[in-house]
C-alpha cells in the first residue's frame, strides 16, 4: 500500500508543478501586458475633399494640396491624406503630383507620398513636359 501511496504522491506532484509551470507566466504577465497596452488610434477629425493652399510672400500661390480625405491623428501628430494632389507653381513651370496615399509631418513642411506616385511637369524653356513614376516621393514643403 505504501507503494501505491509514493506513486500517487509522485503523480500529484508532477500534476501540481506541470499547472504551476503553465498558470504561473499566464498570472504574472496577464496584468503586466493589461496595464502596457495602447488604446488604438482613433483620429481627431477628418475633412473630405480638403484643399490647402499656401501664399507667397507676394500672395501668388506656391502650391495647392487636395485630398480625397484628410485624417488629422493627435498621438504622434501626424496626418493622412487618401488620394493626395500636390499643384506646385515654379517660377517656369507647374508641377503636380498625384498618389494613393500620403502623410504629412507634425510641422507641415514635409509632405511624404506612397503608392504609384505620378509627378507630371509642364514644359519649360530648356525641357519638354516630363512624367515620373515612383512608388514613394517625399517633398519639402516650402511658401518662399
Amino acid at each position: 500500500m505504501g507503494r501505491w501511496l509514493s506513486r500517487f504522491l509522485l503523480l500529484a506532484g508532477i500534476l501540481l508543478f506541470s499547472g504551476l509551470f503553465w498558470w504561473l507566466p499566464e498570472a504574472l504577465v496577464g496584468p503586466a501586458l493589461s496595464l502596457t497596452q495602447v488604446a488604438p488610434a482613433r483620429p481627431d477629425y477628418y475633412i473630405d475633399h480638403a484643399t490647402l493652399t499656401a501664399m507667397n510672400r507676394h500672395g501668388r500661390p506656391r502650391f495647392i494640396l487636395t485630398a480625397e480625405r484628410l485624417v488629422h491623428f493627435s498621438r504622434g501628430k501626424r496626418t493622412l491624406l487618401i488620394e493626395p494632389r500636390l499643384t506646385q507653381f515654379g517660377r517656369h513651370a507647374i508641377t503636380t503630383t498625384i498618389a494613393r496615399r500620403g502623410y504629412v509631418s507634425p510641422h507641415g513642411h514635409v509632405l511624404t507620398m506612397h503608392g504609384h506616385v505620378r509627378v507630371f511637369r509642364g514644359k519649360t524653356a530648356q525641357l519638354g513636359p516630363t512624367v515620373v513614376h515612383t512608388h514613394t516621393l517625399t517633398v519639402h514643403l516650402t511658401t518662399s
